[in-house]
């Protein structure tokens, strides 16, 4: 599959936009290497608007500025890849902020991986220390999703 120019400008300036956030450090830990930050609400955005190759770009960036970006590359472009295919595959604009939820599977592949490497003694604890997370960023997506695909049309033109 290959990206379209508007495709590439979406990932880059959400993903752009996703990793200064990051890069300010402008964070609530919430336990281990897991933080709270905003970045989740450009990724979310990007992904949807760019697809499933816009979304690893888009993820790539996001997870770049992290203190431990082995943990982060990987779960945001697993997640925004999932986001950026679900949003294809939803064909009605009206439910196309559903593909926030492909977020859900970033969670996993990060506590795998804090599992994976020691930071974390088990895989159960990092996937709980992560769930607040998502308890907070995804109604957020949903919500701003909700609003880019049903209430500002023309983004999509």
């Amino acid at each position: 599959m290959k990206l379209k120019a508007r495709e590439v400008a979406y990932a880059g300036i959400f993903g752009g936009f996703a990793f200064a956030l990051r890069a300010s450090n402008l964070i609530v830990p919430i336990g281990g290497p897991f933080v709270v930050d905003l970045r989740g609400i450009p990724g979310a955005v990007g992904a949807a608007l760019s697809g499933p190759f816009g979304g690893i770009i888009v993820g790539i960036l996001a997870g770049l500025p992290a203190k431990y970006p082995m943990v982060d590359i990987p779960a945001f472009a697993a997640a925004y890849f999932l986001v950026g295919l679900l949003a294809r595959a939803i064909r009605s604009n009206s439910l196309k902020f559903l593909s926030a939820l492909g977020v859900l599977a970033g969670y996993p592949v990060a506590a795998l991986i804090v599992w994976a490497i020691g930071l974390i003694p088990s895989f159960t604890v990092a996937l709980m220390l992560v769930l607040p997370r998502a308890a907070v960023i995804i109604p957020v997506q949903l919500a701003i999703l909700y609003v880019v695909f049903k209430r500002i049309p023309q983004l999509l033109g």
